[in-house]
């Protein structure tokens, strides 16, 4: 085992940007946080990610089943409403946006992949697509799912159970943390804290007039190829 284990978590975002795959390259352990309660009504990124519509940023959202008499409820548990007509409405939408980009004939199939997923379960289809694209990229990790560790802390405590679970010493917390932990906690169970510091590039768009970041990585791979975005990501490691 190496002498420092980075651990990365997060939770199964929907098509995630290109920082999260910038996240899982710097780990060498990710873990998908599908475990936590959260509440399917509001605007969870479990299940919505922007992409390009007419030009400008556009949410793309599966709406998700409601279940009754309960507000919040584990991720790994939440179900699409209607899977058939979504999959339906939401690959004429991404057809008919992106099949005048240079490569959309080369990943559309892994959007087909998902919606035609035989799973109800969001996290399920989230997981399947995102391993997908890092066997794409050639992004070999140790990937595990928090609902297989067993873990009973919350908030930090448990992002140090986990990390004790997976043998880690490093955690690379997302930038946008800073303020959401308790910091102090990891420096006394012998965890350094990192910091992704993802700095976004720029890449050609063929569909708008200026330049649109934090899109879907099928916006990425769509616009500039597998080979460009292993680059984009690999200068992320250069500039962390």
């Amino acid at each position: 085992m190496p002498e420092n284990k980075i651990v990365g978590i997060h939770q199964p975002n929907l098509f995630p940007w290109l920082g999260f795959f910038s996240k899982i390259l710097k780990s060498d352990c990710f873990v998908f946080l599908n475990h936590v309660v959260n509440n399917p009504r509001t605007a969870i990124y479990t299940k919505r990610v922007q992409i390009i519509l007419n030009g400008e940023e556009h949410w793309l959202t599966i709406p998700l089943k409601n279940v009754k008499g309960e507000t919040f409820i584990p991720i790994n548990k939440m179900e699409i409403d209607n899977p058939a007509l979504i999959a339906s409405k939401h690959l004429k939408t991404l057809e008919l946006n992106y099949k005048r980009a240079p490569f959309f004939s080369d990943i559309f199939e892994y959007l087909v992949a998902f919606y035609e997923h035989k799973s109800p379960l969001i996290s399920e289809r989230n997981i399947d697509f995102i391993l997908a694209i890092c066997k794409r990229l050639e992004i070999q990790k140790e990937f595990l799912i928090s609902s297989d560790l067993n873990c009973s802390a919350t908030s930090t405590e448990m992002l140090i159970e986990i990390l004790h679970k997976t043998k880690g010493n490093i955690y690379l917390s997302g930038d946008g943390a800073e303020g959401y932990q308790e910091d102090s906690l990891y420096s006394v169970n012998n965890i350094q804290l990192q910091f992704s510091n993802f700095q976004h590039p720029t890449y050609p768009q063929f569909n708008t007039s200026n330049f649109k970041k934090g899109l879907s990585i099928i916006d990425v791979l769509m616009n500039i190829g597998v080979d460009e975005t292993k680059n984009l990501l690999l200068l992320s490691l250069q500039s962390s």
